[in-house]
């Protein structure tokens, strides 16, 4: 056993859990300093204000299961003593407000472009810029203000939110990015109050300090328009992440979620990549490399309108 520590240890926190969520688990036991979300390992850490209310909590977890959205969560004394700013993600910075949001979009099934992110955010003040990436956390924006006020009403307003009836949650923190850069106005970063800048070149990255958004994640001139929020009927979500219609050859009732890659460059080509690839258009359930066919690969994807998602998009890439 890990001994008592102010800090706690959460598991088993999957993409529709929030921020919010855990704090409404342990605030009956105590006041919260600070909340790190490890997304990349389902994990979260808390830091109560003293160690007595940590133990108060885990006492209590320890005869009545805690659950949030229908998920079991596991909690254990932390080995560290004090969360330090070296658990913090890289671009984001807790709850120091900041006029610049570094978001993440979990459970995405349908494309998400720069339209559709300045659709839900400018309703809260002037966006001068948005950049998105897809990292191991998921498929990531970072949305810049003109103002600190206006970003900390988006975030009051929008955490948690879905753009999408059932998909497409925010989960959004401060960066601590103090300017964005800029150098490409396309479907995956704009500067709003430049738009004279020219559009990228394709396979170049427009933001490669934040990360790996280059060519590979194109919509391929189609994806997600302008949407209302907050959540939208199933039907409705789909017609307006088209356009007002499902492309030709999707038909939406396809039931198989399993895709064959082939043509693949063994040399270039692993899992980590491939799921980077395919992640923008569903849930990855799995990914196979084929050995005895080391050009080829299974994706298998959450479900068959996702698989059709992407062999739609990618089939010509």
């Amino acid at each position: 056993m890990t001994e008592p520590s102010k800090v706690i240890h959460v598991r088993n926190v999957g993409h529709e859990i929030s921020e919010n969520d855990l704090l409404q688990l342990f605030q009956p036991f105590g006041v919260i300093t600070k909340l790190v979300m490890l997304r990349a390992k389902n994990q979260a850490l808390i830091q109560m204000q003293d160690t007595p209310a940590a133990v108060s909590a885990l006492q209590f977890y320890g005869n009545v299961q805690p659950a949030i959205r229908g998920r079991n969560v596991y909690v254990q004394f932390s080995s560290h003593q004090e969360l330090t700013t070296m658990y913090q993600n890289a671009q984001g910075r807790g709850d120091e407000p900041n006029r610049i949001l570094l978001v993440t979009i979990h459970h995405m099934l349908y494309p998400i472009t720069v339209e559709v992110l300045h659709q839900v955010f400018f309703p809260h003040g002037f966006v001068e810029k948005i950049v998105t990436f897809q990292k191991s956390a998921g498929f990531q924006a970072l949305i810049q203000y003109q103002s600190r006020q206006s970003a900390v009403a988006a975030r009051t307003a929008l955490q948690g939110r879905n753009i999408y009836d059932g998909c497409c949650q925010l989960d959004i923190q401060f960066s601590n990015l103090d300017e964005l850069q800029v150098n490409y106005n396309n479907e995956r970063s704009r500067d709003f109050t430049n738009p004279n800048l020219p559009s990228e070149q394709k396979g170049r990255s427009p933001q490669p300090g934040y990360g790996d958004a280059g060519g590979v994640y194109g919509l391929q001139g189609t994806g997600a328009r302008a949407v209302g929020f907050p959540q939208m009927a199933n039907a409705a979500a789909i017609a307006a992440a088209f356009g007002g219609g499902l492309p030709p050859g999707i038909s939406g009732t396809n039931d198989r979620c399993t895709v064959l890659v082939s043509n693949l460059n063994p040399d270039k080509i692993d899992e980590d990549k491939l799921f980077n690839l395919f992640s923008i258009y569903g849930n990855i359930v799995r990914i196979k490399l084929l050995r005895n066919k080391p050009d080829h690969a299974l994706v298998q994807m959450g479900d068959g309108f996702q698989s059709e998602l992407a062999v739609h998009f990618l089939k010509d890439w």
